[in-house]
């Protein structure tokens, strides 16, 4: 009989396929049983410690006093946080100086922050209420869940130190900031290998693939006057009503998926003025980043026929305009080899939690933009209405999310 030869297995295959096995050992290990078991016995804590922080206001670029609240938090489960050059606050668990580090992360600002203690609320079937309990209330309450457990090494002798960061910055205009530090600049850049990113409730996914997006503010200025008195001279308002026009008709491919949005209008003084600016906040997204170049082209191009258009139309006066980036977050494919996504993927089978791999827009881009091996995944319980006054989270579920990241962080650990 003739035997066809086999294909060749490459070393990524062999190294994804003995991650199962990897799995099985972590959970024979006296430090991870340990903590796995404790758990389960630490969810009521666990929900007190995220209702304590989400009413620490946190709006993006003002972290300091729930950084602040962390850092006594982690101080008294026995760990020597630090707060670096731009806010994160930062617990180095260290079993030798010669080892790299994985970290794992948890974003700390909110779009929306509480005025007041009140608007965090706890309801009667244990329902957290109020802004940010959703995001990202539960990785922080999993940060600090984490560092309790890890008083005691998960591992013996571990190939890896851990890093747990709650960082700044990573919502809105605050353009991944506290994680770019990390990787690019802190004291630890260089040391990282592996970034374990938190955000979140849902466990349905393993985001490992980076989507890419751009923000600019565009800005029109003239003379301005009088609604009767100086009407017909140019509009700056009316002239980002026509670039805004222009820049949504424009193709958006649906493969590569590539979105626009105009997400923020601003101008005038009084109803019966005509006013000296107007500016407009767009969002361009793609998991291509060459068509976030080709819409920025887009929309400059709108910007500069509108305001001509308004110029020519005028009497008297003239417009200007800027385009200016406030934001950038790199795109990147799915990385050939990556152990993070294979160890998640191999913990889900092991826990039977049933996950995709997805793109995304995370504090995971900059790592993996970088080619730094990591994902982001979900704490568990379930969350909704993220970003809006009637955000929720139902913690119900949070101990098999910890596991989750439990198993994933020794298996990370054990792994040279």
């Amino acid at each position: 009989m003739l035997v066809q030869p086999q294909s060749a297995i490459s070393a990524h295959e062999l190294g994804a396929l003995s991650w199962p096995q990897s799995v099985a050992d972590a959970t024979a290990l006296a430090g991870v049983s340990r903590a796995l078991r404790q758990t389960k016995l630490d969810l009521d804590w666990l929900n007190c410690q995220q209702v304590a922080v989400c009413r620490v206001p946190a709006p993006t670029f003002a972290e300091r006093a729930r950084g602040e609240h962390l850092a006594r938090v982690f101080t008294e489960l026995g760990h020597r946080p630090t707060i670096d050059d731009v806010g994160n606050v930062v617990v180095p668990i260290v079993h030798s100086e010669r080892l790299p580090f994985v970290a794992v992360t948890a974003h700390m600002d909110t779009i929306l922050a509480p005025s007041a203690v009140e608007d965090i609320q706890v309801e009667a079937d244990g329902t957290i209420r109020g802004p940010g309990v959703a995001d990202n209330g539960p990785g922080l309450a999993t940060l600090v869940g984490l560092a309790k457990l890890l008083a005691k090494p998960l591992v013996d002798a571990p190939k890896r130190n851990v890093l747990l960061v709650a960082n700044v910055a990573e919502e809105g205009e605050g353009n991944l900031r506290g994680i770019r530090y990390l990787v690019e600049d802190s004291p630890y850049s260089g040391r990282i290998d592996r970034y374990l990113v938190v955000d979140g409730a849902s466990l349905d996914h393993i985001t490992d693939a980076a989507l890419g997006s751009k923000r600019f503010e565009l800005v029109i200025e003239g003379t301005g006057g009088h609604s009767w008195n100086d009407f017909g001279a140019p509009h700056p308002v009316h002239a980002l009503a026509g670039a805004i026009s222009l820049m949504t008709r424009a193709h958006l491919p649906s493969e590569p998926k590539t979105t626009l949005s105009v997400g923020v209008i601003q101008g005038g003084t009084s109803v019966n003025s005509i006013p000296t600016s107007a500016s407009a906040k767009i969002d361009v997204r793609s998991v291509d980043p060459y068509e976030i170049r080709r819409i920025q082209q887009v929309v400059e191009e709108a910007a500069r026929k509108a305001v001509a258009t308004e110029n020519q139309n005028g009497n008297g006066g003239r417009l200007g305009c800027v385009l200016r980036e406030i934001g950038n977050r790199p795109a990147a494919q799915s990385l050939p080899s990556n152990p993070v996504t294979n160890c998640l993927r191999a913990v889900d089978s092991h826990l039977r939690i049933s996950s995709v791999l997805d793109c995304s827009s995370t504090d995971a881009n900059i790592p993996l933009a970088a080619g730094i091996p990591a994902a982001a995944i979900g704490c568990g319980g379930r969350g909704g209405n993220a970003h809006a006054p009637g955000e929720w989270y139902d913690p119900k579920g949070r101990d098999l999310g910890l596991r989750r990241l439990l198993l994933g962080l020794a298996c990370l650990q054990m792994r040279p």
